[in-house]
């Protein structure tokens, strides 16, 4: 079976993950802009995976569903920004993502965002 590649993924979206947090907040890399994703604005009710956030562990309502490749994995607290460019452009936090690392079926991330 073929990997998931960027050609399946119609939508560009950029990312920056969570790398620690401080005295001054949550600290963050850089943008990585221009990561291949598919985008789907659906609500759906998920476990939150942040550990900071005051509903860590509670089940909580999600509105952007976002595919990524294996190595744009973002973990729970990222940022992602998706439709740039648009009126609908606005970034969110991961609430929860997985990872699907299979030997015959495409491997992906999928992320649910808040």
């Amino acid at each position: 079976m073929p990997r998931l590649q960027k050609r399946h993924l119609p939508h560009r979206v950029s990312i920056r993950h969570l790398i620690g947090e401080g005295n001054d907040g949550k600290e963050f890399s850089d943008w990585q802009h221009d990561v291949p994703a598919y985008v789907e604005q659906k609500s759906r009710k998920i476990i939150d995976r942040r550990s900071t956030s005051t509903t860590s562990g509670t089940e909580i309502t999600t509105d952007t569903f976002v595919v990524l490749l294996p190595e744009n994995d973002a973990l729970p607290g990222a940022e992602v920004q998706v439709w740039a460019g648009t009126p609908r452009e606005r970034t969110s936090e991961v609430a929860a993502s997985n990872k699907f690392d299979y030997r015959r079926t495409p491997s992906h991330v999928e992320a649910y965002l808040v």
